[in-house]
């Protein structure tokens, strides 16, 4: 009940915001604020009891909160500016966002492994490093890795929209929000992908 709640002063609160803009800061610190003041308020009127309800569900996420979030940014956006550049949008959505996660996951196993090749004291002697008396080994499996660096290839545009004035820079404004809105699409199938392997 309280969940309903806070998803209901949220979607009101951003209503409110986006009508009445405010004078000071933006409106993502305001949000923030009034979560750290509902937390604050019900940690006082419940203590650690209702800990488990508030638990972060992966499946609740993927399956409940974050369609209605793409779904309206697809609903909203600008769909002529949009689609005159869909050919940039996939370059930067589709093909930066291969590229980053192939260029992520390569060093980071290839450091990984280096650092597994320098805690042996041969190597180390005979180049002269010092390893320490007893380096920590450090062991990630391949598929952690590629759900490190599926994650970290999802880039957020928020503050490069807000920034941006499509009244001024359409083609700029599109370009970023629909290469954003690709961008944590893929992310999001990679790392599903990759999670089912």
């Amino acid at each position: 009940m309280s969940f309903i709640f806070l998803m209901i002063l949220f979607f009101v609160g951003a209503s409110l915001v986006e009508r009445y803009k405010p004078i000071i800061g933006h409106e993502t610190g305001i949000t923030i604020a009034i979560g750290m003041i509902f937390s604050y308020l019900f940690w006082l009127a419940y203590g650690n009891t209702q800990r488990n309800s508030f638990k972060f569900s992966q499946e609740v996420f993927f399956e409940f909160l974050l369609p209605p979030v793409i779904f309206n940014s697809g609903y909203t956006m600008r769909k002529k500016k949009f689609f005159n550049n869909l050919g940039n949008i996939l370059i930067f959505g589709l093909f930066v966002t291969f590229t980053c996660f192939a260029i992520y996951s390569y060093f980071t196993w290839y450091m990984i492994n280096e650092w597994d090749l320098l805690q042996t004291n041969n190597y180390a002697l005979d180049h002269g490093i010092d390893v320490g008396p007893n380096p920590a080994p450090v062991k990630v499996s391949t598929m952690k890795i590629l759900l490190i660096t599926a994650l970290l290839c999802s880039s957020d545009v928020v503050a490069a929209v807000s920034i941006v004035d499509y009244k001024k820079q359409p083609k700029l404004f599109s370009c970023i929000f629909g290469e954003g809105v690709i961008n944590d699409i893929v992310s999001i199938i990679l790392f599903n992908t990759i999670l089912s392997l």
